[in-house]
């Protein structure tokens, strides 16, 4: 068998409906050697493991199902990151696909490759028409394409997500931090924690990763972000830990950049606690958040870029009830 370049890791939790889509997307004849999908199956109470192996029966030098016991996305990667035999490592979930040509090209470029980090543009993806929707995802704007970037050229203009990212495996398994179990939004542990690192990074054009948007249940509507709070804040600090634990083993560039996602994430957990009604105590609660974080890590508190919660701070968030009568009804997700 050759060697494999990309392992693409399929977190699969009850997704009989979409996960053919997906896995029918990898199929290519020129790529089928160079790819591992390992269908990382949560413990299914339907037919996603069956719908997996009809796969790994068809294409066995490529498909492997995992059968685990439940544990949360964050376990599906954890095990994929121990059982990965590609040199490159990414993650595509279940309900969702790529863009099967440029997927090709993606794996191309990875064999000339050896940077630490890849980025490329992705696609959201209307649930029911599997059109795009108007809401385009371009984060590299500032960036040039198909140029190699070393960390500190990056801080500020950008933050690789993990459906744009495919990175090194083998500094996921240097990392030797476990992504949290039994728990949502720990997308942005897998993006951060290998952060430390990483040095050399290029970034794309072609769009590759296909991000259904409008599923019911989906983790960002604003629901769910409400049910999910303590998940989020949870994240948040471990993330802020994380830098505190590693003071002085990171370069200024690497704080800086994981400072900002800090940022991005505190003002996520901002507005979620605005999208809850008057009366139900979450002023207080992004008061002493906001607090801690300017106390504990004043690079992060200073990241952050929306006007509104520089507002709030300018006024003790004493507008805090304003901004919720202003939010109220205008969003259906974050």
């Amino acid at each position: 068998m050759s060697e494999k370049i990309l392992t693409v890791v399929v977190p699969s939790y009850n997704v009989e409906a979409y996960l053919a889509d997906g896995l029918e997307s990898f199929i290519h004849a020129d790529i089928m050697d160079d790819l591992e999908v390992l269908i990382v199956n949560d413990e299914s109470t339907d037919s996603t493991e069956a719908i997996g192996k009809a796969y790994e029966e068809r294409y066995p030098q490529t498909f492997r199902v995992i059968t685990k016991k439940n544990g949360g996305h964050g376990s599906t990667i954890n095990t994929g990151i121990k059982e990965a035999a590609g040199k490159y490592f990414k993650v595509v979930d279940g309900d969702d696909w790529v863009n099967t040509e440029n997927f090709c090209r993606l794996i191309k470029m990875l064999k000339r490759l050896d940077v630490d980090v890849v980025g490329n543009n992705y696609t959201w993806m209307d649930h029911e028409t599997k059109q795009p929707t108007k809401r385009q995802e371009h984060p590299f704007e500032e960036l040039e394409y198909n140029r190699i970037y070393h960390m500190e050229d990056i801080v500020g203009k950008t933050l690789i997500n993990i459906h744009a990212m495919t990175i090194k495996t083998e500094l996921l398994r240097e990392m030797r931090v476990n992504i949290d179990e039994h728990m949502f939004y720990v997308d942005m542990e897998y993006i951060l924690f290998p952060i430390p690192y990483v040095n050399t990074l290029i970034f794309l054009e072609p769009s590759v990763y296909c991000y259904r948007l409008g599923r019911p249940g989906q983790s960002m509507s604003i629901k769910k972000m409400q049910a999910n709070l303590k998940n989020h804040l949870h994240v948040l600090l471990r993330l802020e830990k994380y830098v505190e634990r590693l003071d002085g083993k990171l370069s200024e560039a690497q704080r800086a950049y994981i400072n900002g996602a800090i940022g991005e994430m505190l003002t996520s957990q901002i507005k979620i606690y605005i999208s809850f009604p008057l009366g139900s105590g979450k002023r207080r609660e992004a008061v002493a958040l906001d607090g801690f974080i300017k106390k504990r890590n004043p690079g992060a508190y200073n990241s952050v870029k929306n006007k509104a919660v520089w507002l709030m701070r300018y006024t003790r968030f004493l507008i805090f009830p304003a901004v919720v009568l202003a939010f109220k009804g205008r969003r259906d997700s974050y």
